[in-house]
């Protein structure tokens, strides 16, 4: 499922995003619904929270990539961490409720007045 695509993505002057990390973001947001025993339904592919994950998740991707490359600390070690922060308490986030998915089968019954006479 797309939950999102490169044109979603703020830019950043440290990092290029991707094509790669969006696929990936986008199926690391379906394992932590899988994970999390959330049915996947196509209404959540807008869900403000998830697009969120998926964005944090595909920046933290490339600047992993980027800082596995320099090899040393310096900025994008710094972001890294940061990302990598955010994004696990983004995944802490996420639950049912969060998502305004309730288990709850609701009917709703009028009431009628009965005139007599």
């Amino acid at each position: 499922m797309e939950f999102i695509t490169l044109s979603d993505i703020p830019v950043d002057e440290l990092v290029q995003i991707e094509q790669a990390e969006i696929d990936e973001a986008n199926r690391y947001v379906e394992r932590v619904l899988l994970q999390k025993g959330i049915p996947i339904t196509i209404d959540l592919q807008a869900n403000i929270h998830l697009k969120d994950l998926a964005k944090t998740y595909a920046t933290y991707r490339a600047f992993l990539k980027k800082y596995t490359s320099a090899g040393n600390e310096n900025e994008y070690g710094v972001k890294l961490k940061h990302y990598e922060k955010l994004v696990k308490d983004m995944e802490n986030s996420i639950t049912k409720e969060t998502l305004g998915i309730t288990d709850e089968i609701t009917s709703i019954f009028g009431t009628f007045k009965i005139g007599r006479g």
